[in-house]
């Protein structure tokens, strides 16, 4: 059960990750709006509570992601532009990840020298170079696979106010380590092989049978599965260990997802009527 707005339940959900899951898989694909007495019922089916599922939704209006409007003596909730782009926008992130084209054997490094007084700054921009796929290899020296993202990582140290300077360079050469061996050094790869265990432990038994299950389960995985691009780097193939897990996991999301979303979304839009 889920008592609070950071309360957590098994898995790590939060209340305020679920309802961001309902609003950009339930809610966002067929509109823009949505009462509020919906949101807290399908949270309830997620076993947040109705006072837990009152105050996400007050949270997410004071962020701006949602407007309320009075109709009689309900709230409509209105997803905003920029809460409308921010969802649609991890929906199809969440769609596409894992579906990787043929990597061009080239890395992209950063390198950033930050004094320790600054430790928020440091914190910031390893945050966002790990969004976009960036490993450790220590002393302020990021690396990825993806050298698309360069412009990306450019615009991101140019905005970063970093105070002893960076650089970014492009590399198809690695003298020291075979690339196999940079990406276990760079990533906890025996972590994430865990995460993607646990999602396939999990989901490949779950057998829904009411509409609210089937609700439930879809939301569930979903928040699961969109979690994935903070953990995995998205590594090439020749990269990582052999029987790595990370396809498997996607074809089960994807068969789930086929199995039980349409059943899911007739739940949801029942509740709006």
């Amino acid at each position: 059960m889920v008592d609070g707005t950071d309360g957590t339940r098994e898995g790590g959900r939060t209340a305020r990750t679920l309802m961001l899951t309902v609003l950009g898989e339930a809610v966002a694909p067929y509109g823009e709006s949505v009462w509020q007495e919906s949101l807290v019922t399908a949270l309830g089916a997620l076993d947040v509570s109705a006072v837990a599922a009152r105050q996400v939704v007050a949270r997410a209006a004071r962020e701006g992601l949602l407007k309320s409007e009075r109709v009689g003596r309900r709230s409509l909730m209105h997803l905003s532009e920029d809460g409308l782009a921010l969802l649609r926008e991890g929906r199809q992130r969440t769609l596409t990840f894992g579906d990787q084209p043929a990597w061009d054997e080239r890395w992209l490094l950063v390198s950033m020298t930050i004094p320790e007084e600054r430790r928020e700054v440091r914190y910031r921009l390893r945050t966002q170079l790990e969004w976009l796929g960036f490993g450790s290899l220590g002393n302020g020296l990021f690396i990825s696979p993806h050298a698309e993202h360069e412009a990306a990582a450019l615009a991101l140290l140019d905005s970063g106010d970093i105070p002893g300077g960076s650089f970014v360079f492009v590399t198809d050469r690695l003298a020291s380590h075979t690339p196999a061996e940079m990406a276990q050094t760079a990533w906890d790869l025996d972590s994430l092989r865990e995460r993607y265990a646990d999602f396939v432990q999990e989901f490949s038994r779950v057998r829904p049978k009411t509409p609210e299950q089937y609700f439930g389960s879809w939301i569930r995985m979903y928040s699961d599965w969109r979690h994935f691009p903070q953990f995995d780097p998205e590594l090439p193939e020749s990269l990582l260990p052999r029987r790595w897990p990370r396809e498997r996991a996607r074809e089960l999301f994807l068969s789930c997802d086929q199995a039980w979303s349409a059943k899911a979304v007739e739940y949801f839009r029942g509740l709006e009527t």
